[in-house]
């Protein structure tokens, strides 16, 4: 090619390379300036108004939140409103009070934010702040959206210590020169055990068993919901009749009768209370109510063959971050939940609270949880942290509005006592169990 030929195309290349470097300096220029446009602001004053549908104080609620927000955020004033006579939500909301962000348990979520209208969709917010769900259990967030129709995603889950695992009274063991229960124990490898571990010694009774029964079959291993996903009625009564007779033959054994006039939550309490019962399923959390001076320790909760390693769901008793409809400022209220939800901050919990994390991005829990806490030393962490929770039942059919969750577990608590207090038939227990959920499905539709 001729310097003639060459001249006209060096200067087209020239001509497109600085248009490039142009556009380049132009994109780039755009990208910074994008940039420094921060999802939000972190030095506008907002105030944000937090309540709970759990009796928190303001002091344990700054102790374990609140300090820390405003050290990290101080931008942000934190208006704590401590649940009492006058200040439920309900109450608040009445009296044209909005929380901003609410903390609470799954169970009673109708009360203080669905029936309220409060909740809110913050599956948005997470994606407009490049927020990774994936890094949650996945059952702690299929639970918290089969609260409502729409299958939204109102909360984030917290750390929880509602796993369920199986206590032992290690001195009754070696007073009766039985070997210890093992990691991996079936229920009727319990039961059995529970037959020879409950005795009557010149007049002192030793119960084989106890159980907090009413979590147990609410966060059942076989996933068994309450309401139907399909229609509004009771979900399979043989399934639930499986679950029922599954806890109530344990008190039928001689001298493992539930005490005359006592309640469930005194049952629930029984192991460390009284100290004369060898055994107990309940969740893990119990533990801080044990007396020092009791020698225990714990075995992973016991199985069904049908579904092998596998605790109860983390459904019910977890707890969950939820930013209200009425927030003014979400953006800067999801940053402080992101926080409050960090690793960092669930393995500082999971150390000194010995709480569950609710991300499964954590490694070691068996090694971490409860680590700082002297009650804890030495005991089998391994119970808590190694089974997998059972899988949370699928979402109602759109159109279904459900029911009251505490209202239908009265009823299953109800049934239970039925069978194992008054004796009733398991039929007839069963027969009254569909029509008191009907009822409340009727309750719910009518609100």
């Amino acid at each position: 090619m001729k310097m003639k030929q060459i001249a006209p195309v060096m200067s087209a290349l020239l001509a497109v390379t600085m248009l490039a470097a142009c556009s380049s300096k132009g994109n780039e220029s755009a990208t910074k300036e994008t940039a420094v446009q921060p999802v939000v602001d972190m030095t506008k004053p907002v105030t944000l108004t937090v309540a709970s549908g759990l009796g928190m104080s303001l002091e344990d609620f700054d102790k374990s939140y609140g300090d820390d927000i405003r050290k990290k955020f101080p931008n942000v004033t934190l208006n704590y409103i401590a649940r009492g006579q006058g200040t439920t939500i309900p109450e608040l909301i009445a009296a044209g009070t909005y929380p901003d962000l609410v903390f609470g348990v799954l169970s009673d979520v109708d009360n203080y934010l669905i029936n309220l209208n409060l909740h809110m969709d913050m599956a948005p917010l997470a994606k407009k702040h490049g927020y990774d769900l994936g890094r949650f259990e996945p059952g702690l967030l299929d639970a918290i959206k089969t609260t409502t129709p729409e299958g939204s995603l109102i909360g984030l889950p917290m750390p929880y210590g509602g796993t369920q695992v199986m206590f032992y009274n290690k001195s009754i063991f070696d007073k009766f020169g039985v070997p210890y229960p093992k990691d991996g124990m079936t229920w009727d490898d319990t039961y059995d055990l529970a037959k020879k571990m409950t005795r009557n010694e010149g007049g002192e009774i030793y119960r084989g068993f106890s159980s907090f029964y009413g979590v147990v079959l609410r966060d059942n291993q076989l996933s068994v919901p309450y309401l139907d996903p399909k229609a509004d009625k009771m979900y399979n009564p043989e399934k639930w009749k499986e679950l029922f007779l599954n806890i109530s033959r344990f008190y039928e054994i001689p001298n493992n009768m539930r005490a005359e006039g006592t309640s469930q939550t005194t049952e629930a309490a029984a192991f460390g209370a009284t100290q004369k019962v060898a055994l107990t399923v309940t969740q893990f959390g119990a533990y801080s109510g044990l007396p020092d001076e009791m020698n225990w320790d714990m075995v992973t909760m016991p199985t069904f063959k049908e579904a092998p390693n596998t605790s109860g769901m983390v459904t019910g008793s977890s707890a969950y971050w939820y930013i209200t409809k009425t927030n003014q400022n979400p953006d800067m209220t999801f940053k402080v939940v992101e926080y409050l939800l960090s690793d960092e901050r669930q393995i500082a919990e999971a150390k000194s609270k010995a709480n569950m994390p609710s991300v499964r991005t954590i490694k070691d829990l068996d090694k971490i949880l409860g680590s700082e806490m002297p009650k804890l030393k030495g005991k089998n962490m391994a119970a808590v942290t190694t089974m997998k929770p059972a899988a949370v039942p699928p979402a109602r059919s759109q159109g279904l509005v459900g029911a009251n969750l505490n209202e239908l577990k009265k009823i299953v608590e109800g049934t239970i006592n039925k069978l194992i207090i008054n004796k009733i038939d398991i039929n007839t227990a069963l027969r009254e169990a569909e029509e008191a959920m009907a009822k409340q499905v009727e309750a719910k539709k009518s609100q």
